[in-house]
């Protein structure tokens, strides 16, 4: 009896280790992004799903979302191309005519990541280099982003929920976007802070 309950064990952390390291799915769709300056171009999004536990059951086995997400464009005919964990909300044209990419500095634990000071409001900006692929971040981020509204997809589900193309109108039909607790994710919030930094006095 006592070989038979340890077969089983053995079987299950099999069964069970084979789940979690083993199934991932790569999602692509193109999406139509209305810009600050009143053009309209469409972007690449690239997000990865993994098929592990829950963070509270390991054995509540779904597709979930990684942190680390892409997103490529071309403006002005020079290609961009962002990979990283910022949770990247608003693609915006600075003054300088350069694309610049906007997150909540504190989605995906960026913040921790990167040792980012307490701001406000607190996002970050992040600006590419002349290779279009190298991306660095001011202090703060600058006046003239203050307001813009969110123009990129935000929505996550499942794999099987999402679809290859969105145009700018089904984008603002995601449910998030008519929650006001989620002010702060509906457009770039000049009074948006974290809780848990502390501002740092004048």
């Amino acid at each position: 009896m006592n070989r038979l309950n340890v077969s089983l064990q053995i079987i299950f952390a099999l069964v069970t280790s084979l789940q979690l390291t083993g199934c991932s799915k790569t999602l692509q769709w193109k999406e139509e992004v209305q810009l600050n300056t009143g053009a309209t171009i469409w972007v690449k999004r690239t997000v990865v799903y993994t098929k592990r536990g829950g963070a509270g059951n390991p054995l509540d086995m779904a597709y979930r979302r990684e942190t680390d997400q892409a997103i490529e464009f071309t403006w002005n005919g020079r290609p961009y191309y962002y990979k990283g964990e910022a949770n990247i909300m608003v693609l915006a044209i600075s003054p300088e005519n350069t694309p610049v990419l906007v997150a909540p500095a504190d989605g995906n634990a960026w913040d921790s990541r990167y040792h980012y000071a307490c701001t406000l409001p607190y996002y970050v900006q992040l600006v590419p280099d002349a290779t279009g692929r190298a991306w660095t971040w001011p202090p703060h981020i600058e006046p003239w982003l203050y307001n813009l509204p969110t123009n990129l997809f935000g929505d996550f589900g499942q794999p099987e929920g999402m679809l290859l193309r969105y145009t700018v109108q089904q984008k603002r039909l995601q449910p998030y976007l008519s929650d006001p607790r989620l002010v702060s994710s509906h457009k770039i919030n000049p009074e948006y802070s974290d809780r848990s930094c502390k501002q740092k006095k004048k």
